[in-house]
């Protein structure tokens, strides 16, 4: 649990250093697991979900320790227990443990994972693509057993729809199948291929065929150890332009890499911010205020990612001049930062998008329900006010975080379950070194 105090109305500059990807650093971790070599790992964030995922390795038997502050030696030589610790279901990566534990043990027990409250993300297409590989899967009171032959067989599995955490499962469960197992219809986001590359160097054999084809030709167990470097976050960059804009443009980002974000890049310039790169360094060249408003629609890679929507909202609520729209199509319980942020001042009203049905959305067709709200107008330019407001996942706590720094007076954002902790490396530290007057309460 963490709670900030943020007093807002200062102005931020400086540099704003981006950290390993929240969505790729933990999960290279896990995949020490497919050897008995020492593998090491750099440009790892030191967020409690990697703490989570080390965690949940020592519990399997693994040897880790950090050589310096973001990086990471791990040794699986002796994998004595195939049981996930229930505290790390807390973190959403804790489901590729089921992928790896699978391969190196041939079972797995593990429990329903956590993690944000934006969408139910149930794992059934995880089951499912484990069971055609010949995975017995069995649901037995509060956890899950899962059994898989030694050599998973070979097959085509088709994804109903994407899924980031889905497709890097079952390539981990796949790396020792028999003969060839093809993933269609899979996830294409660059944390996906900063794992395969990884895996690859690790001695796998994976590749893409097409943007969404996946060929994982088995090999024999077990692969060899490697150094690797994690991509930036990308989610983090965004953040960081988006506080930088709010503040007038002085921020710079260093460790950033321009094409995995470049849709955020495209959203800036729509409404009226220009970049300036130069190599892993961006800061913004020119705001022509009052930004424009837009609409967005969210999508999988390379699409508008869902986890930029309430960054991209909050700079259009506070800057733009005029009605925005928004369409959330990836997860179906998004809009509960507009909710704190309107005790902010923000004006909003969500609404049913028509004209479409549950095959437009990717969360699981039975999550849809019709008449739902999807949709969002959102009303700028807005002079934020400081208030009480509670996070519900990692994006909504950061969208609070940066609105306070933003609104006249002290805000208190609570964040019962430690979300911004998740997924930004202190973070109090680097608003703090930015000028921002920030700590916790």
């Amino acid at each position: 649990m963490s709670d900030f105090i943020v007093n807002g109305g200062k102005k931020l500059q400086g540099i704003y250093p981006i950290s390993g990807a929240k969505n790729a650093a933990p999960k290279l971790l896990i995949a020490a697991l497919l050897t008995d070599q020492k593998c090491t790992f750099s440009n790892i964030a030191r967020f409690s979900d990697t703490f989570k995922s080390i965690g949940a390795m020592s519990a399997l038997g693994g040897s880790v320790r950090f050589l310096d502050d973001h990086t990471v030696e791990i040794e699986c030589k002796d994998i004595f227990s195939s049981e996930i610790p229930h505290e790390a279901t807390a973190a959403r990566q804790a489901t590729l443990f089921i992928g790896a534990t699978l391969a190196r043990t041939g079972k797995v027990k593990t429990y329903p994972p956590k993690g944000d409250k934006i969408g139910k993300r149930p794992l059934n297409r995880h089951y499912d693509g484990l069971r055609a590989m010949g995975a017995i899967v069995t649901f037995a009171g509060e956890h899950i057993e899962i059994v898989m032959p030694k050599r998973p067989k070979g097959c085509t599995y088709r994804f109903e729809k994407n899924t980031h955490s889905g497709t890097e499962n079952l390539i981990l469960a796949a790396v020792f199948n028999d003969s060839k197992v093809t993933l269609e219809n899979a996830a294409a986001e660059p944390e996906v291929d900063n794992l395969i590359q990884c895996l690859n160097q690790m001695g796998a054999r994976i590749k893409r065929t097409a943007p969404r084809t996946i060929e994982i030709e088995g090999v024999e167990p077990l692969l060899r150890g490697v150094e690797f470097r994690s991509v930036s976050d990308r989610l983090e960059t965004a953040t960081a332009l988006t506080l930088s804009a709010l503040h007038g443009g002085e921020v710079i980002v260093e460790n950033a890499e321009r094409e995995l974000v470049t849709e955020y890049e495209k959203f800036l310039n729509d409404i009226g911010i220009e970049l300036e790169w130069d190599k892993d360094q961006v800061s913004i060249k020119s705001i022509n205020e009052p930004l424009k408003p837009t609409k967005i629609v969210t999508a999988v890679h390379p699409g508008f990612m869902t986890d930029w929507q309430p960054l991209a909202s909050l700079l259009l609520l506070v800057k733009a001049e005029g009605k925005s729209t928004i369409h959330e199509m990836i997860f179906e319980k998004r809009w509960r930062y507009l909710s704190e942020l309107e005790k902010m001042g923000a004006k909003y009203e969500t609404f049913e998008i028509k004209g479409e049905s549950a095959s437009d959305f990717n969360f699981n067709d039975s999550e849809y329900v019709a008449g739902e709200h999807h949709g969002a107008y959102l009303h700028g330019p807005t002079n934020l006010k400081a208030a009480e407001v509670t996070s519900a996942d990692v994006r909504a706590g950061i969208d609070m975080l940066l609105a306070a720094t933003v609104a006249d007076g002290e805000s208190l954002i609570h964040d019962p379950a430690g979300h911004i902790d998740r997924g930004y490396e202190n973070i109090v530290g680097k608003l703090a070194n930015l000028g921002a007057d920030i700590s916790r309460a």
